[in-house]
C-alpha cells in the first residue's frame, strides 16, 4: 500500500464573509461617530441657552 501525501486546500474566508468582524467594525464605527457627536452637544446647548435668554430679553423690551 502506497500513501500519497496531498496538501488539502484550506478555506480562506474572504473579508466579505467574516460576519463577526464586519459587525464589530460597524458597531465600533457607530460608537466613534456617536462619541464625536456627543462632543458637540455642550456647544449646541450653550448656544440654545444663549438664544433663549436673548429672546426672553427681547420680549421684555417695549416695542419701539
Amino acid at each position: 500500500m502506497k500513501l500519497h501525501n496531498q496538501p488539502l486546500p484550506l478555506a480562506h474566508a474572504k473579508p466579505s464573509e467574516r460576519l463577526v468582524k464586519r459587525g464589530a467594525r460597524a458597531l465600533f464605527s457607530l460608537v466613534r461617530s456617536t462619541a464625536g457627536q456627543a462632543q458637540r452637544v455642550p456647544g449646541i446647548l450653550s448656544q440654545a441657552t444663549a438664544d433663549v435668554r436673548e429672546a426672553w430679553a427681547e420680549t421684555a423690551r417695549p416695542n419701539a
